[in-house]
């Protein structure tokens, strides 16, 4: 397992199976959506995806729309202010043979559900797998709560899978 999903896994933040199929995620080159609040460990969470992906893959950090394109296999799109951070989540989606790692909290709230239905409606590639990561804090401990598969079946429909390790 990639050291720094190891290190979340030991320090009790995920468990061991998480890990390792978020790690095979990476892989397939799925993208992450990070959510949560600040305080729930999604900013390490968050790091940690793109240290991932940046062992495995070319990256580019996204801090506009300018940024999108060029020769690159994961966006990384961190916490930026001033901008229609949902649209730019949108573009990304609809660039082909990408993935990327986002974040949705309350500093950045977009409907997931919308950006996939423009993203349908736009027409792009459905091959795409995106992984949803839910943080949540308890009695003051920060962990990965639900990882959700999101794709699209050969109709078209959305399709929602929760991993059960």
């Amino acid at each position: 397992m990639n050291a720094m999903l190891k290190k979340l896994v030991d320090q009790g933040f995920m468990n061991e199976a998480q890990g390792q199929y978020l790690e095979e995620a990476m892989n397939r080159k799925e993208s992450m959506i990070v959510s949560g609040h600040k305080g729930w460990g999604i900013l390490p969470l968050f790091a940690t995806m793109s240290a991932v992906a940046k062992a495995n893959f070319s990256i580019k950090q996204v801090k506009s729309f300018d940024d999108l394109g060029g020769d690159t296999q994961y966006y990384v799109i961190a916490d930026l202010k001033d901008i229609d951070y949902a649209k730019l989540i949108s573009d990304a989606m609809m660039i082909p043979d990408t993935g990327m790692i986002c974040l949705k909290d309350p500093d950045h709230p977009y409907s997931i559900m919308k950006i996939f239905g423009d993203v349908k409606k736009a027409g792009i590639d459905q091959s795409k797998v995106f992984q949803i990561l839910e943080c949540a804090k308890e009695n003051d401990v920060k962990f990965l709560t639900k990882i959700t598969r999101m794709t699209w079946d050969e109709n078209g429909k959305l399709v929602k899978e929760d991993f059960k390790g």
